[in-house]
């Protein structure tokens, strides 16, 4: 009774990892499982996950205002952390050092206390 044909995996010798094939093959392969496994970027920490409105990028600063350069950027629809209750000069404190968003361009998740 025959199965089918067999798979024959080919012998790894050291020769089989040099080179910039093996350096492209390795690179997509390691780009695809990052993608996969990257998640969300929010831990739920302090309860509060907020989600980026609009189709614009947002821009995080290092202080309740845009006196300073942003020190970050979140994409449309990018679910991030942020400190419970914590709004300043319409800028919602997110967890790290120092990072603030526009309030009104944030809107918390189902589930989430704010």
């Amino acid at each position: 009774m025959a199965l089918g044909p067999k798979l024959k995996v080919p012998k790894l010798e050291a020769s089989s990892f040099k080179g910039w094939a093996f350096v492209l093959v390795a690179g997509t392969l390691l780009a695809v499982i990052a993608l996969v496994l990257r998640g969300t970027g929010t831990t739920g920490e302090t309860g509060c996950v907020m989600e980026v409105q609009g189709s614009a990028p947002l821009d995080v600063y290092r202080s309740a205002s845009t006196q300073f350069e942003p020190v970050d950027t979140l994409r449309a629809g990018q679910l991030v952390d942020a400190e419970r209750g914590v709004i300043e000069n319409g800028f919602r404190k997110l967890v790290g050092d120092n990072r603030w968003a526009v309030n009104e361009r944030l809107a918390a998740t189902a589930g989430s206390t704010c």
